[in-house]
């Protein structure tokens, strides 16, 4: 049979954030979910199977199975992982900036380090099958400085937890239960067997079906998934709102302008006479963005070089601001969300509904009937 593999319904990428203010607090946390496995441990076959908090046991052993099919050759310390999804469940914060870092640390990871090592081993599995002994592949080395099995095992443990922190009716003792009957699976010549005595041998070392439990999972992600677009529903929403509030703001700067489609300016150097004056134009320019709470999101600057395009390439508030001022002069913009990326948002730092700030010095104009010669 094919390698089985059970995906581990990761929804967010991270690191635990450590927030140990309440350390005698945070352990008493601990303490009492362990304890609550523990007793579960010593339930009947009929307490189980009364008891059985079944969305929080088929995600315990989902990844449970996930770590035997999917991570054993990473050789990883069952009880350093689960106590790495505990920490981040208990402590972790989502929206830290450490997230998308390590998910793309690890990443990496997988393709530079896991992948040559699986194809490394798997070719020299295959060649000493055949009964060849000689110029077999070595088998790299899968942890180094970098990329050491404490990362790793505390990367995924906190993928584990991050993925738990918002779902409703959870309990942590049972998601343990689960996790360690995934885990305890005998994997010994189940990739030999066909898909169905795979399946029934899985069966039969979980309280519930593998069956059963993908129907939960899915459930769950029907769920998630609904909570996520109310959420960021609701983020835009507030985005709208404070957008506003900056922008009526701004608008009584002095040298602030406003024109009529709501695009604010201010004219900070003027240039010379040349205009651009058609959306088909190019110009030449050096820029800063902006969001409304400071942070820049790009800059030519920063890149050290100027950028080119036409001015029906870019969002509408630059469309109309370039025409404003004049070769050599500098302006800053300050677009509403509906002539900037409105309700979709751009990229990790612009989210739905959020005015921007630029600060823009226009170098060149080419008119487009230059262009077109």
């Amino acid at each position: 049979m094919k390698k089985l593999f059970f995906a581990m319904g990761v929804i967010a990428m991270s690191l635990t954030a450590l927030a140990c203010n309440n350390q005698t607090e945070e352990n008493k946390e601990v303490k009492a979910i362990k304890a609550e496995a523990a007793r579960i441990e010593k339930m009947s076959s009929e307490e189980l199977a009364e008891n059985i908090n079944k969305r929080s046991y088929s995600l315990g052993a989902n990844m449970g199975m996930g770590y035997v099919f999917q991570f054993k050759d990473l050789d990883l310390a069952k009880d350093d992982l689960q106590d790495a999804a505990i920490d981040f469940y208990l402590n972790g914060d989502v929206e830290d900036k450490k997230l998308q870092e390590n998910g793309s640390k690890f990443q990496m990871f997988y393709y530079t380090r896991v992948m040559p090592y699986m194809q490394a081993k798997n070719t020299r599995e295959a060649m000493e099958a055949g009964g060849m002994t000689e110029d077999l592949p070595e088998i790299p080395a899968l942890y180094d400085e970098e990329y050491t099995k404490k990362f790793v095992t505390t990367t995924l443990g906190s993928q584990m937890g991050a993925s738990l922190i918002d779902v409703d009716d959870l309990s942590m003792g049972w998601w343990l239960k689960g996790f360690n009957d995934g885990a305890a699976l005998n994997i010994e010549g189940i990739e030999e067997m066909d898909n169905m005595a795979a399946m029934e041998f899985i069966d039969s070392q979980l309280l519930m079906t593998s069956t059963d439990i993908q129907m939960e999972l899915r459930n769950l992600q029907i769920e998630m998934m609904q909570k996520q677009q109310e959420k960021m529903i609701k983020k835009a929403e507030e985005a709208k709102e404070a957008s506003a509030q900056w922008l009526s703001k701004i608008e009584k700067k002095k040298g602030v302008v406003k024109t009529e489609s709501g695009l604010l300016y201010r004219i900070d150097r003027q240039g010379n006479d040349v205009f651009a004056t058609e959306d088909t134009d190019i110009v030449e320019v050096n820029y800063e963005g902006k969001t409304r709470d400071g942070k820049v999101f790009d800059s030519s600057y920063e890149r050290g070089e100027s950028i080119s395009f036409g001015l029906n390439q870019v969002i509408k508030g630059w469309t109309e601001g370039m025409k404003l001022v004049g070769e050599g002069g500098q302006i800053t913009l300050w677009i509403p969300s509906e002539l900037a990326y409105g309700t979709r948002g751009a990229g990790q730092d612009i989210g739905p509904n959020e005015a921007l700030e630029f600060k823009v010095e226009l170098i060149k104009v080419t008119p487009a009937e230059v262009v077109e010669e």
